[in-house]
């Protein structure tokens, strides 16, 4: 009898064991050959055969950059059924060869702690470079109207007390002329254009923008979003973002002013937070003294990752007084070192910028 039952629990463990999906694809490589970098998004289509003898489900389906993969079979595949995967590659601003992967995952039964293996799909072709456009042509890539700017994202840098001028090219690629109107200025920022009212058709213009950083009053980084209104029916509204890096000017300091300054002084120029677990976090402190004469100024904080983030008990420290610095680290990225600096900006005319380093690793 004891043998009749361990006899049925091996018969029943070997039917458990090998009831299970298989995935049968009829080719686990598309090849889109030769496509337009202007004819859009290509799909191509992955099919497959559920040659195992339990019901199939896609559990994940991951392309890699440049591909999507939204359309699949998303219903059970009973044993000896077909599903498909549809591969989109979008070929836009990316001329040349191409090779993809996408990552399969289905319901095939593991060992607990254990996780299924992946099933790698592949894409590519040759996408073939599409001719310039008239905007192009003439320098204007950023954009979507027919007024443009020749840039979008510029970085500048100025002193506390020098007015910044900065130009920038405007065009109006249509057949009617067009007024351009900055929108919402604040006080500290002046435009002006070198075709006075209108942007004639075809018509090539400079916008000078003028920063005044004693106005706006502030040290460090300065984002600046300036958004113009035109007559264009494509594009009504275009904007250029301008950060700006305004530095403290201590040039105008005498020799008396230099030997009342205050002094920045970090209790630490390394912080390490080790192994940290995904999806938690963890603080550490560092203290910021002020060993000078007058009072010590915190202007801004500037972490090189968002990972870590900075809050400070005082921004203003007397002489002989510190602040308390609380760096928390947020794991909630991928596994693997993450290491980075954190600036401190201040009015230590001697050593404006401080910087100490953080490090993390994150766990599998």
């Amino acid at each position: 009898m004891k043998k009749i039952a361990i006899t049925a629990m091996l018969v029943l463990f070997v039917i458990v064991s090998i009831a299970q999906p298989q995935i049968q694809f009829d080719n686990t490589t598309y090849d889109f050959g030769n496509i337009k970098e202007e004819a859009g998004p290509t799909t191509g289509r992955f099919e497959f055969t559920n040659t195992g003898n339990e019901d199939l489900l896609l559990v994940r389906v991951a392309p890699g950059c440049g591909c999507t993969a939204a359309n699949y079979t998303r219903e059970a595949v009973p044993p000896g059924g077909r599903g498909f995967i549809d591969a989109t590659y979008n070929p836009l601003n990316r001329p040349g060869n191409f090779h993809k992967s996408i990552r399969v995952t289905i319901n095939t039964p593991v060992e607990e702690g254990q996780t299924a293996t992946p099933i790698m799909l592949f894409i590519k072709g040759f996408v073939e470079k599409r001719p310039p456009t008239k905007y192009e042509l003439a320098g204007y890539k950023e954009g979507t109207g027919n007024v443009r700017i020749k840039e979008r994202y510029v970085r500048l840098e100025t002193k506390s007390s020098t007015p910044l001028k900065y130009e920038v090219f405007i065009k109006n690629f249509n057949d009617k002329a067009t007024t351009v109107t900055p929108l919402n200025l604040p006080s500290y920022i002046k435009v002006e254009t070198s075709f006075k009212k209108e942007l004639k058709a075809d018509q090539e213009g400079i916008i000078t923008i003028t920063f005044d950083p004693k106005a706006k009053d502030q040290i460090g980084n300065v984002r600046e979003v300036i958004t113009f209104e035109t007559q264009d029916t494509v594009e009504p509204k275009f904007t250029l973002f301008m950060d700006i890096n305004v530095v403290e000017d201590f040039s105008t300091y005498t020799p008396e002013q230099l030997k009342k300054a205050p002094v920045a002084v970090l209790s630490s120029d390394l912080i390490q937070f080790g192994n940290v677990a995904k999806s938690t976090q963890l603080s550490q402190t560092v203290k910021l003294t002020n060993s000078g004469k007058s009072a010590l100024h915190i202007r801004q904080i500037k972490p090189s990752s968002a990972m870590y983030t900075v809050k400070m008990d005082k921004s203003e420290i007397l002489p002989g007084d510190f602040a308390t610095l609380t760096i928390t680290f947020n794991a909630r990225t991928r596994a693997g070192a993450q290491p980075a600096t954190i600036d401190i900006i201040t009015n230590d005319p001697k050593n404006p910028t401080l910087t100490f380093k953080v490090e993390a690793t994150i766990l599998e």
